[in-house]
This record gives structure tokens, C-alpha cells and sequence, in this order.
């Protein structure tokens, strides 16, 4: 009866991607143990850490946090491959129902997994949370990442709540869609909207990073905001479509103006040459950006068309 009961037990996967968190993944681990404790006479769990190519003791640690404990287990990258496919490494290895994912540096607490998973159980498929504010965040980043969420909603199809963090808990059967899709350039934050399902939300404080440094400096950050636009919408294109209907519309008008003024104003003097020159700057500049813009999804279209593998394991442990 007590083994029957065993293999009722659902079984709940924790990923967390670790790229120079030597002193951080053993506390992560810690307090993840500490939480599942208390819900281990429900449920069963793996914790999978992915390495993503770190040039510190990240890895070592990891294999000595399994040694101690089998449920910890690591996947480690041939080289740096980004914190978004290092997610979605750990994503693919999972065994569980449901998975929660969440950053390594602790600023993501393991405490909100109880009320996580109480979402689960009551029948959400998608569990989002959201970042009410972050201990010791500078205002910059504050008033970026506002500037961010607005402008993605602005031209994406699917909604982005502000401040939802990759820190989330996903049912098989969402899981199981994401991981279907295979995109290079991911944005893990519009995919899991992008699937569906009613989601659930729960609200938490970031905490303040105690090792090392920031997965995210301010270039890519630009990246990831840029990655996120260029995933999401093709509005950027229609709106270079636009734009050049209402230049050549101005132009036009311009020069009828210009010519009109010069017959009816003696006084008012038409140079067609400085004119010209002034709209033609304008106008390289524009099918400069413009181009640019092309080929920014042009290059996203490359990557997925040579068909590279997403990332690359050199080891794991058992």
C-alpha cells in the first residue's frame, strides 16, 4: 500500500541556470532543500542546475551538491551560450509534472514555491510571478525596465505583464508546448504568454544579489530588449511602410509649397538645390535605419534557417 502511494507522488522539477555562481548555487541549493522538505510527503523533486560555460568553481560545486544529495543534478555547456537557452537546457532535462524555473543569485526566494504550487493544484497550468520592487534596485534600472514593458506592449501581439521575471511554474502541458518550440533567438518572458492558458500570479520582492555580478549588464540588456521586440512583432516593418508613404506624401507637398511661395512672395527666396539636399540627407538616413531594421530580422531568419543546435552539453551528472 505505502509503494502504491509512492508512485502516486507527482514529481516537481526546479531549473536554475548558474553562469559564474560558484558561492551562490550551494546557498540556492540549501534553501531549495529547506522548502521541499515540507512537502516531500506530497510530491517528489529534482533540482537541475545548467552551467552556462562559467570560467569559476560553478561547475565543481554542483557535482559535490549531487554527490551529497542525487536529486541535484547539473548539465554543464561547452562554452557561454546565454541565460535564455541555458533555461531552456533545463527545461528539456526535466522529468517532473510541473516545473518551476528561477534565477541562481537567490534574488528569485525558493519560499514562494509553496504558494506556487498551491496555485498548480488548484488548476493553473501557468503560474507568472511578478517583481514588486527589488532591494537596493537603482532608479535607472527602474525607469528602463518600465521604458522596456511599455515599449514591447506597444508593438508586440501578446501581452507582457511589467516586471514578470523568468521565475515561473509550469504544468506538463505547458511545458511540454514551450519545448516544442525551438527558436534560436529566445524570449522565454513572451513564449510562455504566447502558449496560452489562464495563468495565476504571485507577487514577491526581489532580493538584493549577494555573490558575484549581474547576468544582465546594460548592453545586454539592449540585447534582450531587442530580442524580445524582434521575436514578438513585425510592426517595425509595417511602420517602415509608413513611414516612407508619408515622406514621399510630405515631400510632394514641401516642394508645391516651396514653388507656390516663390511666385506669390518676391521677397521669400526658394533654393531648390539646398531643399533637395536637406530632404536627400534626411532620406538616406531614414533608408539607412530602415535597412538596418531588415536586416535585423533578416539575421534572426539566418540563424534559424542554419539549424545549430540550440546549445551544447560537455557534461552532466548522473
Amino acid at each position: 500500500m505505502q509503494d502504491e502511494s509512492k508512485k502516486l507522488k507527482k514529481t516537481i522539477s526546479i531549473v536554475s541556470p548558474a553562469y559564474n555562481e560558484a558561492e551562490n548555487v550551494s546557498l540556492m541549493a540549501k534553501e531549495i532543500l529547506e522548502v521541499i522538505k515540507k512537502l516531500e510527503d506530497k510530491y517528489d523533486f529534482e533540482i537541475i542546475f545548467v552551467d552556462d560555460g562559467s570560467d569559476d568553481e560553478t561547475w565543481n560545486n554542483i557535482m559535490e551538491l549531487n554527490k551529497n544529495d542525487p536529486r541535484v543534478k547539473g548539465l554543464s555547456f561547452a562554452r557561454n551560450f546565454g541565460h535564455q537557452i541555458a533555461l531552456t537546457a533545463g527545461l528539456d532535462a526535466t522529468t517532473g509534472d510541473a516545473v518551476i524555473y528561477c534565477d541562481s543569485d537567490l534574488q528569485h526566494p525558493p519560499e514562494l514555491f509553496k504558494e506556487m504550487i498551491k496555485k498548480w493544484e488548484e488548476g493553473f497550468k501557468v503560474v507568472h510571478t511578478v517583481r514588486t520592487s527589488t532591494d537596493s534596485e537603482p532608479l535607472s534600472k527602474k525607469v528602463m525596465s518600465k521604458a522596456f514593458y511599455r515599449f514591447i506592449n506597444m508593438l508586440s501581439d501578446v501581452r507582457i505583464e511589467q516586471d514578470m521575471a523568468d521565475f515561473k511554474l509550469l504544468d506538463r502541458t505547458a511545458l511540454d508546448k514551450l519545448n516544442s518550440m525551438r527558436e534560436h533567438n529566445r524570449f522565454l518572458r513572451g513564449m510562455v504568454p504566447w502558449i496560452g492558458y489562464k495563468p495565476a500570479y504571485v507577487k514577491f520582492i526581489a532580493r538584493k544579489r549577494i555573490h558575484g555580478k549581474p547576468w544582465y549588464s546594460f548592453r545586454k540588456n539592449l540585447t534582450f530588449a531587442k530580442t524580445g521586440i524582434l521575436s514578438f512583432s513585425v510592426k517595425p516593418l509595417k511602420y517602415i511602410g509608413y513611414l516612407g508613404l508619408f515622406l514621399m506624401s510630405t515631400s510632394v507637398l514641401a516642394i508645391c509649397v516651396g514653388l507656390a511661395m516663390s511666385v506669390i512672395t518676391k521677397g521669400w527666396y526658394f533654393s531648390p538645390n539646398v531643399t533637395l539636399t536637406l530632404f536627400n540627407t534626411f532620406l538616406i538616413g531614414v533608408v539607412l535605419t530602415s535597412l538596418g531594421i531588415m536586416s535585423l530580422y533578416l539575421s534572426y531568419v539566418y540563424y534559424e534557417v542554419i539549424g545549430r543546435p540550440l546549445y551544447i552539453i560537455s557534461d552532466k551528472t548522473p
